[in-house]
Parts: structure tokens; sequence; C-alpha cells
């Protein structure tokens, strides 16, 4: 299988294409920019420049990942509505990756046990929060935003030690001061690698959509606690 991934949704326009020849997935070429902004302008040329670096064309690719959010308004909706044109006029499946997810997957490559926070600044006051059990894989926190003093809440329960990832990883720390918490990352932007892997297990049944997790549609109950596993 061919991947063709792509996140917009931060400061960065990364783009990687990928092989999965059933092992682990090989980067065959990636393009990575730090922009704040233009993404729109800059996506469909990295691509391109990505696939001709690996000496591949849209007509070789069998499916694309883009990541959903939490993030830029403006990015994420570049990105969905690139991947799902290219896939429609290519006849492929588009997934979609969520973001936190993404930053959250090496903690989970790299570690038996404990708890994975990837965390990113929501602004208003607020953080977005993605918490997953290491040890059983079990989605704890999914895309949530709300304050840091809520997730230090809810984090009370969570299996030891605290592994936080994320541009918001240290203003988290500072609020889990009296427990087993330790930064592992300060990325805003996920690695592309990580979107590459999750869009190869992602499954294919719907395209990817925006991941909005804001105010309080989103935000978890301040009391209840995230049970240790």
């Amino acid at each position: 299988m061919l991947l063709l991934a792509f996140d917009t949704g931060g400061p960065d326009c990364a783009v990687a294409l990928a092989g999965d020849g059933g092992g682990p997935p090989a980067i065959l070429a990636s393009t990575i920019e730090r922009l704040g902004r233009g993404h729109a302008e800059r996506l469909m040329p990295m691509i391109e420049a990505t696939l001709a670096e690996a000496g591949a064309s849209f007509a070789d690719l069998d499916r694309i990942a883009v990541t959903t959010g939490p993030g830029s308004f403006t990015g994420v909706r570049v990105g969905i509505a690139a991947a799902r044109a290219l896939a429609l006029s290519l006849d492929i499946p588009a997934v979609g990756v969520g973001s936190l997810a993404a930053l959250a997957a090496p903690t989970l490559q790299d570690n038996s046990t404990g708890t994975a926070v990837a965390v990113l600044d929501a602004k208003r006051g607020e953080i977005y929060a993605h918490v997953q059990d290491i040890a059983s894989g079990a989605v704890l926190v999914e895309a949530a935003a709300m304050p840091v003093e809520d997730l230090a809440t809810m984090l009370d329960q969570a299996a030891l030690p605290l592994l936080l990832t994320g541009g918001a990883a240290p203003l988290l720390a500072d609020a889990l001061a009296d427990r087993e918490a330790r930064i592992v990352g300060t990325l805003e932007s996920p690695d592309i690698a990580a979107v590459v892997l999750l869009g190869l297990r992602a499954e294919t049944a719907s395209p990817p959509v925006p991941l909005y997790a804001r105010g309080a549609d989103a935000k978890p109950q301040a009391a209840k606690a995230v049970a240790r596993a």
C-alpha cells in the first residue's frame, strides 16, 4: 500500500509518502515546513514535491491520511478539503487521524506502562487533551477542551507515570507538580510518521471530517476522575 499523509492543523505543514508491505511502514519521502499561516498555498506544491522525490505519481496512491484536529480552524479545513478532493478524483479512500492521538502515538510506542497525555493550547484558558492508558491502549479522554485544573483532577486516578507531550505539556506539568509526571515532548504539531502509522491502521468506512473540541459541548465534568488501570 502506498499512503500519502499530510498535516495542516498546526503551525507545520507536513507531507509524507509511505509504503506498507506488511511490516513497519517505510517513509519514502517527506517534506515539512514551519508556516504558521499559508497552508492552502503550500500544501499542493509540497505534495507534488514529495511524490517527485519518491519517483511516484498520484495514480500510484492507495490511500490518503489527513489530520482532523483539533487545531487551527482554517488549517484543518484546508487539509481535509484537499484529502477529500484527492480521494474523490483518484477513487481511493481518505481517512482522518486525530492530531492529539498522533501526538500521543510515539509515547504509546516507547513505553509499556503509565498514561500518555497529549495536550495543546486551546486558548481561552483551556487546553485540548487526549489521554490514553498505555498498557491497555484504552482512550480515557478523547480530544476534549477543558481548563488545565480540570484535567489535572481527572488524572488523579490515572496509571503512573503520567507522560506529557504536546505544546501545552509544560502548562499541565505545573498543575501536576506533586505527582509522578514527566514531559516527554513539546511539539505543537504531530510527527508526520505518527500520522502515517495511524492512517494505515484507520478504518476507511467514512471520509475524514473536522474534529472541533471546544466549549461546553466537549467539556467533561470536572469532578469525574480517570480510573487507574
